[in-house]
C-alpha cells in the first residue's frame, strides 16, 4: 500500500481531477518515477509510445498526490499516421543538446514546450530586443541572418529554458498503437488536457500564482496554467479515468536498458 505524507492541501480540486491525480499517485510507485530530463537518457527502457505529464517544479513526489502535486504539461507522439517518433525522441527534444557547440541549449523551432517557456521568459524580463526572432520558423527569418548565426544569438536563452523543464518532474503512461489521428493516444491526450484544463478556467484558485506561464503571451497557457494551447477549450469524456487506468496500471517500470542509444 502506497502512504504519502500528509500536509494542509490546497483547496478542494474537482473529482474527476482528483481521481486522476490520485491515479498518478499509483504510476509514479508503479514506474519508480517521478524522473527528471537533467537525469536521465535514451539508455533507459522508455515506452515506445504513450503520454508524459510534467508537474511544477515545486511538486514533492513524497507528499500527497490529489491535494498537492501540480501538473503543468500533458502531451504524447505517434498521433499522425505514418509517424516513426518515440516517446524518448520527444522527450529527448524537449530536454535540448548535451554536447557540441550548443551543449545544453535545444532547439524551440523543433520543441513547442521549449518556445513556450522562452517566450514567457522574454515577457516576463522585457527581453523582445534580445531575442526577435524567437520561435521564428528558419523560412520565415530575415534573410541576413543565418541558422548559425540565429543559434548563437539565442544559445543563451535556451540555457535557460534547458535549466527550467530539465528540473521539472515529469511521468510517463504506456500506450501502443499504430500512428493515427484517432489513436488512443490521441484521444487520452486531448481528454486530459481538456480535464485539467476546465477544472482550472472554472477554479481559477487551482493554479499557481508564482509559476513562470502566467507571463505567457498566450492567453491559454495562463489562463490553464499548462503548456498547452492544443485542446485547452475541449470538452472530456466523462469516463476519462477508466479509459486511461487500465493504460496507467499496464506501465511498466522504467530501468536502465543498454540496448538503446542516448
Amino acid at each position: 500500500m502506497v502512504v504519502f505524507i500528509s500536509t494542509v492541501s490546497s483547496p478542494d480540486r474537482p473529482n474527476k481531477l482528483a481521481q486522476f491525480y490520485r491515479k498518478l499517485g499509483v504510476l509514479k510507485t508503479q514506474t519508480g518515477g517521478p524522473f527528471y530530463l537533467s537525469d536521465v537518457d535514451g539508455t533507459m527502457d522508455w515506452p515506445h509510445r504513450g503520454i508524459y505529464v510534467f508537474f511544477d517544479k515545486s511538486t514533492d513526489p513524497e507528499i500527497d498526490p490529489v491535494s498537492e502535486w501540480h501538473i503543468t504539461r500533458i502531451g504524447t507522439v505517434g498521433v499522425s499516421k505514418g509517424s516513426s517518433s518515440s516517446l524518448w525522441q520527444r522527450l529527448r527534444t524537449h530536454r535540448g543538446t548535451t554536447s557540441g557547440n550548443y551543449a545544453d541549449g535545444g532547439n524551440c523551432r523543433g520543441s513547442v514546450f521549449r518556445l513556450h517557456v522562452g517566450n514567457a521568459i522574454i515577457e516576463d524580463e522585457s527581453l523582445e530586443d534580445k531575442y526577435p526572432h524567437w520561435g521564428v520558423p528558419h523560412r520565415q527569418l530575415p534573410d541576413n541572418i543565418s541558422t548559425s548565426e540565429i543559434r548563437a544569438q539565442e544559445h543563451p536563452l535556451e540555457l535557460r529554458v534547458s535549466e527550467r523543464i530539465r528540473n521539472l518532474p515529469f511521468l510517463v503512461i504506456d500506450i501502443p498503437g499504430k500512428p493515427h489521428a484517432d489513436c488512443d493516444r490521441a484521444r487520452l491526450e486531448k481528454n486530459l488536457i481538456a480535464l485539467v484544463s476546465h477544472a482550472r478556467r472554472t477554479n481559477p484558485h487551482l493554479k499557481k500564482d508564482d509559476w513562470l506561464g502566467h507571463h505567457s503571451p498566450r492567453a491559454e497557457i495562463n489562463k490553464t496554467g499548462l503548456w498547452n494551447l492544443d485542446h485547452v477549450n475541449s470538452f472530456y469524456t466523462d469516463s476519462i479515468i477508466s479509459e486511461v487506468t487500465p493504460y496507467i496500471e499496464s506501465t511498466s517500470p522504467i530501468s536502465e536498458d543498454d540496448s538503446e542509444g542516448q
